[in-house]
């Protein structure tokens, strides 16, 4: 053996007895550690190297603070859709015929409910009165007084059908009506008829002027009319101004009486809607003034401005995509001080300029192109 392996075994064997420790040895209170300062975390610890006597040892540990990151928002994608007909899920109409179908069976499916059947309906009226109007009157205030929910009345439905103001205001101071008797009165010979309650038709204006031949479909649609005005009133708190600076634009007020107005003498057998009825909302969307105006600039109810059609065509398209229910929500709305296009998206689920928007689209399919 050479003298280089004898003086290398000496220090193999010297390294050999020396006990290892392993290089990730568990940190612990009380352990041996390198250095006094450094840190490490263990078991959700953190332990510092400290001096304790003539030892360096792991201190007892401080609880790690779980921190909590704040979330990163997810950007959000605004859908992107083709048409405003995509994005409310509507069927843009290619023909008035789909509309009318639509629209006349949710009225018709809205009719067969009773919502009101504690309101009793009472006919006031005078010696003369044509037996057609008292006719249309009755059954119309009645299916309509019935169908819509409302507050409940203290008395009867009252619907007057007189010759002259002096029996009116007899009638309305006999029925509870004392306070407006004369008001009432003094507004008899102004239109063949105005809502109520009570409801008063001026039986000698509507012969005067030869209505019930001439405008027999506007006899019929009468009492529904009138009869929607009180529910609209009755719901919404008050009645839209003629000036449209209240609660609703005017097409949005006498457009919807003349549609339950014309359904109501569908319903009841007294003119076909699809035919009759709508006929008369298309003849006064599509002459006078209001023939070149928008629907959204249809706002007031006076001698340049006819609300009733194009109100009317309107109603028959919203109903006709959203139903009754919804449809009436909006002066419910209303009633709760809601502005109007609030109250309108509120309850239909779209946004009033897109309706705008929409039936200008279809205004030529639905036979009121603008002039």
């Amino acid at each position: 053996m050479n003298k280089r392996q004898i003086a290398f075994l000496p220090i193999l064997s010297l390294f050999l007895s020396i006990s290892l420790i392993p290089v990730n040895a568990a940190v612990k209170a009380g352990g041996t550690c390198s250095k006094a300062g450094i840190t490490s975390v263990a078991a959700s610890k953190t332990y510092t190297c400290v001096k304790s006597g003539k030892k360096l040892v792991w201190n007892k540990g401080v609880a790690v603070t779980a921190s909590n990151p704040t979330p990163v928002a997810t950007p959000t994608t605004a859908a992107n859709y083709a048409t405003l007909w995509e994005k409310y899920s509507w069927v843009k109409p290619t023909s008035s015929s789909s509309v009318v179908t639509a629209a006349t069976d949710k009225f018709k499916t809205f009719a067969a409910t009773t919502r009101s059947s504690s309101t009793t309906i009472k006919i006031i009226s005078q010696v003369g009165t044509d037996s057609n109007l008292l006719k249309w009157v009755t059954d119309g205030s009645t299916l309509i007084s019935k169908i819509f929910a409302y507050p409940k009345l203290s008395g009867p439905f009252v619907a007057v059908l007189a010759n002259d103001k002096v029996f009116a205001e007899k009638a309305y101071n006999e029925n509870g009506y004392t306070k407006d008797a004369r008001s009432l009165a003094d507004y008899f010979d102004k239109a063949p008829a105005h809502g109520g309650p009570p409801n008063t038709y001026n039986n000698k204006m509507i012969k005067d002027n030869n209505s019930l031949v001439d405008d027999k479909i506007g006899m019929m649609q009468m009492s529904g009319h009138e009869t929607f005005h009180f529910i609209q009133q009755s719901i919404a708190g008050k009645s839209a101004t003629p000036d449209g600076l209240g609660i609703a634009p005017q097409w949005f007020w006498e457009g919807p009486a003349v549609f339950v107005g014309l359904q109501t003498a569908n319903n009841l057998s007294f003119a076909t809607y699809s035919s009759e009825g709508r006929e008369f909302a298309l003849n006064r969307a599509t002459s006078g003034p209001v023939a070149s105006l928008k629907l959204s600039e249809v706002t007031m109810n006076n001698g340049s401005m006819d609300p009733y059609g194009i109100g009317a065509i309107a109603t028959e398209l919203l109903v006709a995509n959203v139903g009754m229910e919804k449809f009436m929500e909006v002066y419910k709305n209303l009633g709760k001080k809601k502005k109007f296009a609030d109250a309108f998206k509120t309850a239909t689920g779209v946004e009033l300029t897109d309706f705008y928007t929409m039936f200008e689209e279809v205004r030529p399919v639905l036979g009121i192109a603008r002039s």
